[in-house]
């Protein structure tokens, strides 16, 4: 074996192995599985026989990882990962979710290299905080972050945009097995930046809500490196600071006693219709609006548990003729222009237009065709 192919065969083997520990396999297990023998596995992972590509591609589609992934000397992603997989170790369902996540961050680092478009703004450290004063600081910096990023008082639709683009954040919207109970996830890497999980078994203002909540995570608990937003640590300090940030940041107090004001003549009227325009208008759950009312002393704990208790919500939003869309993109506008781009500039080809864009080879050279009758008559306007 020529020492390049050692080289190559030494990675290999360390990716596979890692591969493995992450989804929580055996030797045996993916030997198995794959159909080869055990010894034969074994040399392969400990970069002691070369293994031809065609057989690599088994492995890629086994794991769930891209070609490079087993290839490439240097991944950015490492650190925070580890912690994620460590977080959930025993449950292979949310490992591959895990696994999914990580690639997609590793093609996003990748893509911005690509297209010459890396954003990277100062990050700032961890806010300080104390734990007995949780409510005080949740809203004290979702006050200065708004202020920050220019949003003024107005609800927040775009927030995944937002975030990309200010905070150069990775935000990937994949689902979670619901009864698993979690919200999202959170990671953080020097090279790599913030990465945002978020499950998309939630309804989309649960969705918008878990945003903000790991937004928190990146402005407050970068040190923790990777973190999984659950039911079984909503109690957490963390988690509850969490919460409280994103409740003042997705509804501003002025805002809402506002819109309140506006609508509501007597707090008493309070209907769960107006609720749900609340909700609606804030762009968040019905569950989530409630809670706030409530901690804004616009709603009696009674009524709270009233709403809360309430199982013909939904009926009611369709009544009003409120909708939720059917599905929420696993790639943002970014991620989709980065891919762009990059094929504009001639830096990827079709086929890894289609790797990046997870689409059929035959889309993608459609797609690739439209690209390039676009820029072609970008060209022609110009010469007028």
């Amino acid at each position: 074996m020529s020492e390049e192919m050692n080289s190559r065969s030494i990675v290999i083997g360390e990716r596979l192995k890692k591969a493995r520990e992450a989804l929580g396999y055996t030797q045996e297990k993916v030997a198995e599985k794959l159909n080869i023998g055990r010894p034969r596995y074994s040399d392969i992972e400990n970069g002691k026989r070369d293994i031809p590509l065609k057989e690599l591609y088994s492995f890629c589609e086994f794991f769930g990882r891209p070609l490079e992934y087993f290839l490439k000397e240097k991944l950015a992603v490492d650190s925070g990962f580890k912690v994620l997989f460590r977080k959930t170790e025993g449950d292979q369902e949310v490992a591959k979710v895990i696994t999914e996540f990580e690639t997609l961050c590793e093609k996003m680092y990748t893509l911005e290299e690509i297209a010459d478009i890396k954003i990277r703004p100062s990050i700032s450290k961890d806010y300080a905080y104390e734990k007995d004063r949780l409510l005080f600081w949740g809203k004290f910096y979702a006050k200065q972050e708004r202020q920050r990023l220019n949003l003024g008082q107005a609800s927040i639709r775009n927030l995944d945009q937002i975030l990309e683009e200010k905070c150069a954040l990775k935000i990937f919207y994949l689902p979670i097995p619901a009864e698993r109970g979690i919200f999202g996830m959170f990671t953080y890497d020097e090279e790599m930046g913030g990465c945002v999980l978020i499950n998309t078994n939630a309804n989309f203002g649960k969705q918008l809500f878990s945003l903000a909540h790991e937004y928190a995570h990146f402005i407050f608990h970068k040190e923790r490196l990777g973190i999984v937003s659950s039911e079984k640590e909503k109690d957490t300090s963390d988690e509850s600071l969490a919460d409280n940030f994103a409740g003042d940041f997705l509804m501003p107090e002025e805002s809402v006693n506002d819109i309140f004001n506006i609508r509501i003549k007597n707090r008493k009227d309070l209907t769960a219709e107006d609720t749900i325009y609340f909700a609606e208008y804030f762009g968040v759950s019905f569950q989530a609006m409630v809670y706030r009312l409530n901690n804004l002393k616009l709603l009696s704990n009674d009524m709270k548990e009233k709403l809360i208790s309430e199982t013909w919500v939904n009926t009611v939003r369709r009544s009003m003729g409120i909708s939720e869309p059917e599905s929420r993109p696993k790639f943002s506008s970014l991620y989709f222009h980065l891919c762009l781009k990059a094929y504009q500039q001639n830096k990827i080809t079709t086929s890894k237009l289609a790797e990046f864009l997870e689409l059929p080879l035959y889309q993608a050279m459609e797609l690739g065709r439209k690209i390039k009758r676009s820029v072609q008559d970008d060209e022609c306007l110009d010469n007028f």
